[in-house]
């Protein structure tokens, strides 16, 4: 899974990448109203960030900030991986 977190910067009215930021990759089963942490990746000085998982059910993967004081959280949208 990949992703970038962004920050904005209220001087140059700009989003740049968030570096060195704890995300958490959560996993929602079909069915289920919650998701569960399933591992936390760092970005990278880019705001990148890049795991490998293995689904072993269908389901919804996102990823979660939880923020910082100057950054509010955030949460993905689901994305939906079916196993067949």
């Amino acid at each position: 899974m990949t992703g970038k977190l962004s920050q904005a910067d209220w001087d140059d009215n700009v989003y740049h990448g968030y570096s060195t930021q704890s995300v958490k990759l959560q996993f929602r089963k079909v069915g289920a109203s919650t998701y569960t942490t399933v591992k936390t990746v760092t970005t990278s000085s880019t705001g990148t960030l890049r795991t490998t998982v293995t689904a072993a059910s269908d389901g919804y993967w996102r990823h979660a900030f939880a923020g910082t004081t100057t950054t509010a959280s955030a949460n993905a949208a689901g994305d939906y991986v079916d196993t067949k």
